[in-house]
């Protein structure tokens, strides 16, 4: 019979691997999401680019035709913490290791490239800060998913747009926010390089 606590690693490590998947699916949701909206007004990126530099495309291109720049710099900008956080979630292998936080939850210790990333107790980075931060590439993804269809049938179709912009740019934003609390202290890290 498996001990409770080898049970509770276990779920653990499952959680944390779903969470790790999602967020990467979700991250290349959005990479094909940005490249329809590029698309509509110009040739289409390459498809194997990375979720950084898709954004930097997204945010340099002139869309004028279809989206306000405004708006496009706004996506651009919730787009970017993304991004930020994307890498170190995907470039990181984490360990459970024995520290809880005050909550009892698992502290996350991050290993990946020669650098050890840890956080203290009162802002550890948990399986349910990486389970928020897959929700929030989820939501972001869906949204530009709809928005890359919405545009893409005003352009081809001439017909309008059922959402505001300013409602698909809310939405983004709003996502993003739940994990840039300026910063998110459970996404504010200590690296240090691993001995050799």
């Amino acid at each position: 019979m498996e001990s409770e606590s080898h049970a509770t690693e276990g779920d653990a490590r499952k959680r944390l691997t779903k969470a790790q998947s999602s967020a990467t699916s979700s991250a290349l949701r959005i990479t094909q999401a940005l490249g329809g909206i590029i698309a509509l007004t110009g040739p289409q990126p390459p498809a194997n680019q990375p979720l950084w530099r898709r954004v930097d495309v997204f945010a340099r291109a002139d869309l004028g035709e279809v989206i306000r720049p405004g708006a496009q710099k706004d996506i651009a900008d919730s787009l970017r913490l993304l991004v930020s956080l994307h890498n170190r979630l995907t470039d990181t292998r984490w360990t459970l290791p024995t520290a809880h936080d005050s909550a009892g939850r698992s502290i996350l210790t991050g290993h990946g490239r020669g650098v050890t990333t840890t956080t203290s107790t009162t802002t550890a980075t948990t399986i349910e800060s990486v389970e928020l931060l897959a929700d929030v590439f989820r939501t972001v993804a869906d949204s530009l998913e709809s928005l890359d269809t919405r545009l893409t049938a005003q352009t081809v179709f001439t017909a309008p747009l059922p959402i505001s912009m300013r409602a698909y740019v809310r939405e983004i934003q709003a996502a993003t926010a739940r994990v840039s609390t300026q910063p998110d202290e459970a996404w504010t890290w200590e690296s240090h390089l691993d001995a050799d």
